[in-house]
């Protein structure tokens, strides 16, 4: 809201102990606002305390200071965020080397078990690291402008392209436990799947669903005009935070878990065993949350993270924190998972342990009975043929 100026003389008004020409401040279209800041909305200066800056006839500025300049102390929202930062940053390194150790091949790649299928699930987990521990630096300059500006639009930004990365990781992982189980149920029968039925229509067409559905969350949320939300002071922020392609993105990340679910229950209705590690059932839940949070975020402006206001809790525990605890999971039980073709390896040798048990005893039977038969004196022309 504009100021009313008390003249300081003919020519001058002052403000705040600042001087300045009200012919140049009509001339270029400057107003001082009650907020403490002179602008003529494609520039800002701050024009309160120890800021004082100098007109020129041109209307250029001296000793101006921006209005989104860094001068405030940093507080909860920046001290959560760098938190939040160096976790994904542990994150990424982890997911690295768990990318390394389940990436490695130890076997001739088949073409109907790619190599970069068990690999998709880490290349998306490490794609939301980084943007969580790049949004969680930019919460610092967040609390610390004057006025929002750059560092609350590429938070907000990378706040929601965490969720359709989440989702796309934890599909890859869904998806790769079902061809995992397929694969070793192929290694130990390789015609027990054929390749034209029911079953393979449905992984071929499933993905293609659920990558539409997450192209759409993050077409709908972040291809968008961001700048309104800076504009806290009037309601366009409220109006781009709360505006119905955030609301239709949620519906679509909503869409997106509902196939990953659709994806599990397909894998146990053809594979065996039929059971579901808990990481899937653990993700699938913190999703879920996460996605709620976003939701009420484009209905309620005060809990989203658009709003520079809002409490932190609400953005780092229904926000980063359900995140970061998937990602968690998935490290946690990548680390006790084996790499797929160790673990093929290690059934092979089962198997050939198991086929060579079942030779010798079979052996061993026929000799106990040859030898039965030899001290009974009742060996038949059969007995002898066989052995």
């Amino acid at each position: 809201m504009a100021v009313s100026l008390t003249p300081y003389n003919a020519s001058h008004i002052e403000y705040n102990g600042n001087y300045f020409n009200s012919s140049l401040m009509k001339e270029f279209n400057y107003t001082i606002y009650t907020n403490g800041t002179l602008s003529n909305i494609s520039r800002c200066y701050l024009v309160f305390d120890n800021y004082h800056p100098y007109f020129a006839l041109n209307g250029s500025v001296f000793n101006g200071t921006n209005c989104d300049a860094p001068i405030n102390p940093i507080a909860t929202r920046a001290i959560l965020g760098i938190v939040s930062s160096v976790l994904f940053a542990i994150g990424i390194m982890l997911g690295l080397t768990l990318l390394r150790k389940h990436g490695a091949t130890h076997l001739p790649v088949e073409k109907r078990f790619r190599l970069v299928s068990r690999r998709w699930q880490w290349y998306w987990l490490i794609c939301t690291a980084v943007c969580g521990m790049i949004s969680g630096f930019m919460a610092i300059d967040v609390d610390r402008n004057y006025l929002q500006s750059t560092a609350l639009i590429m938070q907000s930004i990378f706040f929601y392209v965490m969720l359709p990365a989440m989702l796309a990781s934890v599909w890859e992982m869904t998806r790769h436990w079902g061809s995992f189980l397929e694969r070793q149920q192929v290694d130990a029968d390789a015609f027990c799947f054929p390749q034209d039925d029911k079953r393979s229509k449905i992984e071929f067409y499933i993905p293609l669903v659920f990558y539409l559905f997450g192209f759409l969350t993050f077409f709908m949320s972040l291809l968008r005009n961001w700048n309104p939300i800076t504009k806290a002071w009037g309601t366009g922020g409220a109006q781009t935070a709360t505006d119905p392609r955030f609301r239709a993105a949620c519906f679509f990340a909503f869409f997106a878990l509902v196939i990953i679910i659709i994806s599990v229950f397909v894998s146990l209705h053809y594979y065996t065993p039929r059971r579901v590690p808990m990481k899937i059932p653990l993700c699938i839940l913190l999703l879920t949350i996460r996605i709620c949070y976003n939701a009420a975020c484009a209905w309620e402006y005060d809990i989203s993270p658009l709003s520079h206001l809002t409490n932190p809790g609400w953005i780092y525990g229904l926000g980063y924190l359900p995140i970061f605890l998937i990602m968690a999971v998935m490290i946690f039980y990548g680390w006790r998972e084996p790499n797929e073709d160790q673990e093929i390896l290690k059934q092979r040798r089962e198997r050939e342990f198991q086929l060579n048990v079942e030779m010798n005893a079979s052996k061993g039977e026929k000799k106990e009975r040859h030898e039965g038969l030899m001290k009974l004196g009742r060996m038949s022309d059969n007995d002898r043929k066989m052995v």
